[in-house]
């Protein structure tokens, strides 16, 4: 399960990797640290709006649905959404035809055990600029923006350093992202796209411990800390 991602991104670096502005500029923050437990509020680019950049509440809830959004979130997770289960009949998976986003992020984070204590790991692209992660969306009737990102199994460079999972978040490769989002486009036409692998060079080094504390956020929290028997990082 991925559920904290990092965007310190500016405002302006962020338009002008994904070619386009956001509708409201001024809620946009740059966040070290973004907790999806908490209900958390992200960027992203939706088929249905794909001229803009929207805000969207990380966790999908199913359409029509009236309740708090903690109150779904306690009952199924949906802060990621597994590839594979899209194969089957769940209330998410026609998403994957009709309403698909990127998610702008500068980063996320692995865990690594080792002698019985977790360290945290952190990926960023080599130059630190954003890219995009392959989200489904839900509009509520309400008019809020609900999405999710996708998971796929762990490449060979994340399992290196992440060996309490098996997953990772779907990166999309740079010249796709408009074929992400077109319309009109059949499942084998999407599949294709997610079996293309990125073109980023991506590192990941450790962080503090301190990152598995509830509510710690601070400046230096993603710069590289060296510990004993664990992977250095890779780039």
């Amino acid at each position: 399960m991925y559920y904290k991602i990092s965007n310190i991104a500016s405002q302006t670096i962020l338009e002008k990797h994904l070619n386009r502005p956001f509708k409201y500029p001024h809620l946009y923050e740059r966040q070290i640290l973004i907790n999806g437990l908490e209900e958390s509020v992200i960027p992203i680019v939706a088929m249905g709006k794909k001229e803009i950049i929207s805000f969207s509440i990380w966790g999908i809830l199913p359409e029509g649905y009236a309740e708090d959004w903690a109150t779904f979130q306690d009952i199924c997770n949906t802060l990621n959404v597994p590839l594979n289960s899209m194969e089957g009949n769940l209330w998410y998976a026609k998403s994957l035809l009709n309403k698909r986003c990127l998610i702008p992020i500068t980063g996320f984070f692995t865990s690594y055990l080792s002698k019985g204590v977790v360290y945290p790991y952190y990926f960023a692209r080599e130059n630190a600029l954003p890219f995009c992660l392959a989200g489904i969306y839900n509009v509520l009737d309400d008019g809020f923006i609900t999405s999710s990102m996708i998971t796929c199994e762990a490449d060979d460079i994340i399992r290196k350093v992440h060996n309490v999972g098996q997953t990772m978040p779907m990166i999309l490769h740079q010249d796709l992202h408009s074929a992400w989002l077109q319309e009109e486009v059949d499942m084998s036409e999407i599949k294709q796209i997610l079996k293309t692998p990125h073109e980023f060079q991506i590192r990941a080094h450790p962080i503090a411990r301190e990152f598995y504390k509830n509510h710690i956020s601070y400046d230096s929290m993603l710069e590289p800390v060296t510990y004993n028997h664990i992977p250095k990082g890779l780039s």
